[in-house]
């Protein structure tokens, strides 16, 4: 369980519902550049979010299943706290750290983003977690140079990375341009994530269900997540504090 609790926490960690878009006969092609630009301008707009979530964690033969508390201060902090009847583990993400303790087994982890970041060989920063809570692009669009992929009935955006070793790939609806997959796979790793049921919160589409599947070399790791938006106040509720005795690990 521990493992399974800190693999989940690296990893991601007045509505309106929809559904994503299937193939539609008024489906029209646009540029690489005009679907960019499309894709950019959906950025959600928001300075805070409170979500709930029940999880679901497929780690080879292993089931686990718990909440989740979800804090999002826009660019700035991430809090996540995991429960089964009694609260299980706290994970804090910032800018420039990723901390984490998990209480059964009172351990608990400092680090970085250099770990997933080597793990999915791909530059992964605070900004690529926090997108994969909204829906959004991990990686800066801006910053590479994309081709569109013919899809039936989706926009798809490719590119390559690392002297080709990296493939990254997007697919959006071409109704509202909100993200269907994305996935980044090379060599020995790959990484997919997949969203549904959106919902529409002002002028920002936010997912209702998120898939997110890890493969590293003979290890798969799935996640499941069911949200539910809490909250849009703002909350400088983030306490984070590693308890005393607990005992640190490495990976």
């Amino acid at each position: 369980m521990k493992k399974t609790i800190l693999l989940f926490s690296l990893l991601l960690i007045g509505c309106k519902s929809l559904k994503n878009t299937e193939n539609k006969p008024d489906f029209k092609k646009i540029s690489t550049k005009s679907l960019l630009s499309q894709v950019i301008n959906k950025k959600p707009e928001f300075d805070f979010i409170q979500i709930r979530s029940q999880a679901t964690i497929l780690n080879n033969n292993s089931k686990n299943q718990f909440n989740l508390g979800i804090k999002i201060k826009k660019d700035d902090k991430i809090l996540i706290e995991g429960s089964v009847l009694i609260p299980l583990f706290k994970a804090f993400f910032t800018k420039n750290s990723l901390d984490f303790y998990e209480k059964i087994s009172k351990t608990y982890y400092k680090g970085d983003y250099k770990y997933l970041s080597s793990f999915l060989n791909n530059d992964i920063t605070f900004n690529s977690f926090q997108n994969i809570f909204l829906g959004q692009p991990i990686t800066d669009l801006e910053s590479k140079k994309w081709k569109q992929s013919k899809l039936d009935g989706f926009y798809g955006l490719e590119a390559q990375l690392n002297n080709q070793t990296t493939t990254i790939r997007y697919v959006f609806n071409p109704q509202n341009f909100s993200l269907n997959t994305q996935s980044i796979a090379s060599k020995d790793s790959s990484l997919k994530i997949e969203y549904d049921g959106y919902y529409l919160i002002g002028q920002s589409f936010l997912p209702g269900k998120i898939k997110i599947t890890s493969i590293n070399k003979n290890q798969k790791l799935e996640i499941s997540l069911k949200l539910r938006l809490v909250n849009t106040k703002q909350l400088d509720n983030f306490f984070f504090n590693i308890p005393k005795d607990y005992k640190e690990i490495k990976l």
